[in-house]
C-alpha cells in the first residue's frame, strides 16, 4: 500500500504555487532586463586622447632620407559612439592613430593628414576627431662635426697672483645633425662658461654646448650628439698661481756621474709661469737630453716652452736654449761589433739579429779609460721601432748600448737593428 504514499509532480499545483510563482517571475524579470539592457541600451559617446604614431616604413620619403623634424609628441582627440555599458573599457589602445608619411614626397613645411580608425574587433564607431592633418618640417637628414668653442660670461675670475690656464674639455668636437637645411646654417658650436670671481682653485663643470649661425642665433631642429656613452661634456679651468721659476733639463741613457762634469748653461735665468699650486714647483723642467746626443765639446739644445705639460709660460719665452760643455778630457772612440756577437734575452721569443745599421759604435770616455774600452765592454738591448714590445711581427729595432765597468762614459749615436723573431 506504499504507492498510495506517493506524491505526483503537478504543473498545476506549482503553477498555482504563491512562493513559486514569485521565484519564477523574479528569475523572469531578470532575464528580460538584461536581454532588454544589451540589445537596447542606448548609445552614448565619449573622448579619447590618442597619441599618434610616425612611421616611414616602406614609404617614398624613407627611400628618399626624408625625416620629420617636429614634436613627435602628436595627440589627437577621438570622439567615439558606443553602448552605454561599454564605453568604459574602451581606451586610447583600441584606437590606431598615424601620421600618413605616404603622403610625403618632398622636403619642407608640410601639413600631413592624421589617420584614425578603430582597432580589430572593436565595438564601437569613430564619430570625429581633432586636428585632423599636423604641420611639421621635413628635410633630408645630414650631419656635420664641429669643435667646441667656449665662451666665458665673465673675463676676470682668478684672484690675484693667479691666472687661467688652457681649458680642458672631456669631448672636444660633437656632431650637429638635423635637417640638411638647417645643418647647413649651423656656423659653430659653443659653450656658455660662467664663474665666480677671485678663484683660487682649479674648477670642473658641466657645460651645454648649442648651434649657432654665423649671426650668433641658436638654430632651430638640429640636435648635438655627444660620444657614444656621454651624456654631457665636461670642462676642467685650470687656476693657476703665478710662479718665477729657474729651467732645468734631465739626463737620460747614461751616467748620471757624468753630468757633474758639464758645464750646463740656459739662455734666460728664470721663465714667469702660471701653475698648479698643487704641483709645488721649484725649477721648471724643459725636458730631457739623451746621452745619446752628446759628444765631447759644446752641445746645444732647443727646447719649445709651449710643449710643457702643467704650466702656461706667461712673460712671452717661447723657447729655451741649453748649452751642455761636454769637457776637453773626453775622448771618442769606434768600437766595431757584428750582428752575431748581439744576443738579445727574452723568455717568448728567440730574436736573433740579421744586420746593423752601423757595425761602428762610438763611445765617449775619459781619456784615461778610453783605451780600455773595447766591444766587449758593450752591453746591448732593443726596443721595437714600432709596437710596444717585440713580437713575432716585429722586424726592426731600436739598438741601445751601455758600457759596463767604467765610469762616466756612454754611447753617442743612432743605431737600429733588423730582426728575426720566433716563438719559443
Amino acid at each position: 500500500m506504499s504507492g498510495k504514499n506517493k506524491k505526483s509532480f503537478s504543473v498545476r499545483k506549482l503553477i498555482y504555487n504563491d512562493k513559486y510563482l514569485i521565484a519564477f517571475s523574479v528569475v523572469l524579470a531578470v532575464v528580460i532586463w538584461v536581454a532588454t539592457s544589451v540589445n537596447l541600451s542606448p548609445e552614448t559617446t565619449k573622448k579619447i586622447t590618442v597619441p599618434v604614431t610616425v612611421d616611414f616604413s616602406g614609404t617614398i620619403a624613407n627611400q628618399l632620407g626624408i625625416q620629420y623634424y617636429d614634436d613627435n609628441n602628436i595627440t589627437v582627440e577621438v570622439t567615439i559612439s558606443c553602448k552605454k555599458y561599454l564605453i568604459k573599457d574602451i581606451t586610447a589602445d583600441d584606437i590606431n592613430a598615424t601620421l600618413q608619411t605616404n603622403t610625403v614626397t618632398s622636403t619642407g613645411y608640410l601639413s600631413v593628414p592624421i589617420s584614425v580608425s578603430a582597432a580589430d574587433d572593436a565595438e564601437f564607431t569613430i564619430k570625429s576627431y581633432y586636428p585632423t592633418s599636423a604641420q611639421g618640417y621635413f628635410d633630408v637628414a645630414q650631419e656635420v662635426t664641429l669643435p667646441v668653442e667656449l665662451n666665458f660670461t665673465n673675463d676676470s675670475f682668478a684672484a690675484d697672483g693667479y691666472v687661467v690656464g688652457n681649458t680642458a674639455l672631456s669631448q672636444t668636437s660633437v656632431v650637429v645633425e638635423g635637417p640638411s637645411a638647417y645643418v647647413s646654417s649651423v656656423n659653430k658650436v659653443v659653450a656658455d662658461i660662467t664663474l665666480e670671481s677671485n678663484l683660487t682653485e682649479s674648477q670642473v663643470i658641466e657645460i651645454e654646448p648649442v648651434a649657432l649661425d654665423e649671426h650668433g642665433n641658436r638654430v632651430d631642429y638640429v640636435t648635438i650628439r655627444l660620444n657614444e656613452g656621454e651624456n654631457t661634456i665636461t670642462a676642467t679651468v685650470p687656476i693657476l698661481k703665478v710662479q718665477n721659476l729657474a729651467p732645468s733639463v734631465d739626463f737620460v741613457s747614461g751616467p748620471e756621474s757624468a753630468v757633474n762634469t758639464f758645464n750646463v748653461e740656459y739662455s734666460v735665468n728664470s721663465i714667469e709661469v702660471g701653475a698648479l699650486e698643487s704641483a709645488a714647483l721649484n725649477e721648471l723642467k724643459l725636458g730631457s737630453i739623451s746621452f745619446y746626443d752628446l759628444k765631447p765639446g759644446v752641445n746645444t739644445f732647443e727646447f719649445d716652452t709651449g710643449s710643457i705639460n702643467g704650466v702656461t709660460v706667461l712673460d712671452g719665452i717661447s723657447s729655451v736654449t741649453v748649452t751642455v760643455t761636454v769637457p776637453d778630457s773626453y775622448r771618442i772612440k769606434t768600437v766595431t761589433v757584428s750582428a752575431g756577437s748581439i744576443d738579445p734575452e727574452s723568455e717568448e721569443y728567440n730574436i736573433s739579429v740579421t744586420s746593423l745599421s752601423s757595425g761602428r759604435i762610438t763611445v765617449v770616455a775619459p781619456e784615461d779609460v778610453i783605451d780600455s774600452i773595447n766591444s766587449s765592454a758593450l752591453t746591448f738591448s732593443l726596443t721595437p721601432v714600432s709596437g710596444d714590445s717585440i713580437t713575432e711581427t716585429t722586424k726592426q729595432c731600436r739598438l741601445s748600448a751601455n758600457i759596463s765597468g767604467f765610469d762616466n762614459c756612454w754611447v753617442t749615436g743612432t743605431y737600429t737593428a733588423n730582426v728575426n723573431v720566433t716563438k719559443k
